[in-house]
């Protein structure tokens, strides 16, 4: 018996060493020069920030070399999974958690866990809000939350035009103060038609908010009943939400005919617009002359009421293909190793650049830690980054929807608000529409 005991705990203890050496060889450095296809969201600040890191991990890693391909968002949403099934994805990927929900990424995927930490400790490294839709049916996790870009967590504002009007933007603690500033901010052409915005919705992220507006008022399981597939906005939360974006049309303190915001807020047509943190960086790196600010959400309705958003908050993720073999396999675990191990190299590259290549929500413990240990050194970037991630991830309250934001914000929500904006459709009309389309594209995909 003892024989038998003894033979076992050998066998155990040599199978632990061996998964042990495989996982540490998986780790070294690739023996040849490898070349890492990586495909990443084609924004200018966000490729700009990728190619200064690759640039930087190249220097740590000589034997790497990552090609960064720039992909409009439209396309490597539409492209991203249809690829892997073809077997034409590219080494690294980018894409966002939710558009994976209901899929088991774990045949889509290079597993991350335990190749290169446990379960248990990358969960110590990452908020665990990001890692649900990217944990696998075996329970492990096939993809690297880099990044959030804060949907709708605040307002971006032009500096310059609140010094003018002499506001102070920690003076805005609630909708009703949005609503003051927002007036004291507009100005007028001679016939009465607004020069320019004191505030513009005219972004996807304004479908976001309004889906936080209705949960700050304690309506989330009236809004979606996860049980019956059933969405409502038929709701008095819901209508005094949208109420409140159409008193800032009616008052004329936003034209909703003010355009792409792109254009539009670079160009001070409009004095702030209701966004992430990540628009600082999309405005100062096309427009460096620029100087913009981000102030985050006031809660809903009052200052009292605590402060609930990412309803639908999607969070940029790096995957790594279920082809990579050999030293490609080693390269492509080692950089997503790289970005957990040293969070603050990754982050600060974006912050401290002038202007910042990017502002926005990280998914790292480990870079919050580091930044809080340096808080006197930090830039105003790093610590609107730092606050949104402080504030922000707390106080997520996201939607357990199977439809993904590409759809339930940017192609059905956001075009419902626009049509009311511009008077095209009732409030009535509009609840009722979404309330109905959002409930059958729910039944169906939970079929």
């Amino acid at each position: 018996m003892r024989g038998r005991l003894l033979g076992t705990v050998v066998f155990f203890v040599f199978f632990v060493l061996v998964t042990v050496g495989i996982t540490q060889e998986n780790l070294t450095e690739p023996a040849s020069k490898v070349t890492l296809d990586m495909w990443f969201q084609d924004w200018s600040g966000g490729v700009s920030w990728m190619r200064d890191y690759a640039q930087w991990f190249e220097s740590q890693h000589p034997n790497v070399h990552i090609n960064l391909i720039p992909v409009p968002f439209e396309q490597l949403f539409t492209k991203l999974i249809p690829a892997i099934a073809q077997k034409t994805e590219a080494d690294i990927l980018y894409g966002y958690d939710d558009w994976v929900i209901g899929r088991d990424v774990s045949k889509l995927f290079l597993p991350l866990t335990p190749t290169i930490y446990s379960v248990e400790e990358l969960k110590n490294r990452v908020f665990e809000a990001p890692l649900k839709h990217l944990t696998g049916s075996d329970g492990n996790i096939y993809g690297y939350p880099i990044a959030s870009g804060g949907n709708a967590f605040g307002f971006v504002y032009h500096k310059d035009l609140f010094q003018e009007s002499a506001i102070d933007v920690t003076s805005i603690k609630s909708w009703d103060d949005l609503k003051t500033v927002g007036k004291k901010l507009t100005v007028y052409n001679p016939d009465g038609s607004i020069q320019r915005s004191g505030v513009l919705f005219s972004y996807t992220e304004a479908a976001n908010a309004l889906l936080d507006m209705i949960i700050m008022q304690g309506a989330k399981d009236k809004l979606l009943n996860t049980e019956k597939a059933e969405w409502s906005f038929n709701i008095p939360e819901a209508r005094n939400a949208m109420e409140t974006f159409y008193w800032f049309v009616e008052n004329k303190v936003y034209d909703p005919e003010s355009g792409d915001p792109s254009v539009s807020f670079p160009n001070k047509l409009g004095a702030m617009l209701l966004n992430g943190p990540w628009r600082v960086g999309a405005v100062m790196t096309d427009f460096p002359e620029l100087d913009i600010g981000f102030f985050m959400m006031p809660p809903f309705p009052t200052s009292k009421t605590p402060l609930q958003i990412g309803a639908i908050c999607h969070w940029g993720t790096l995957f790594l293909s279920r082809r990579l073999e050999g030293d490609k396999k080693k390269a492509g675990l080692l950089y997503i190793k790289q970005i957990i191990d040293d969070p603050l190299t990754f982050y600060e590259i974006p912050f401290n650049h002038v202007p910042p290549y990017w502002v926005g929500v990280t998914s790292s413990k480990k870079a919050v830690a580091d930044l809080r240990a340096k808080e006197a050194e930090l830039n105003e970037y790093s610590k609107a980054a730092l606050q949104a991630t402080e504030i922000g991830v707390p106080a997520l309250s996201p939607l357990d929807t199977k439809i993904s934001e590409a759809i339930l914000i940017r192609s059905v929500i956001f075009p419902e608000m626009q049509e009311v904006f511009l008077g095209r459709k009732s409030i009535d009309e509009m609840l009722k529409y979404l309330s109905e389309y959002l409930t059958s594209q729910e039944k169906e995909i939970a079929q």
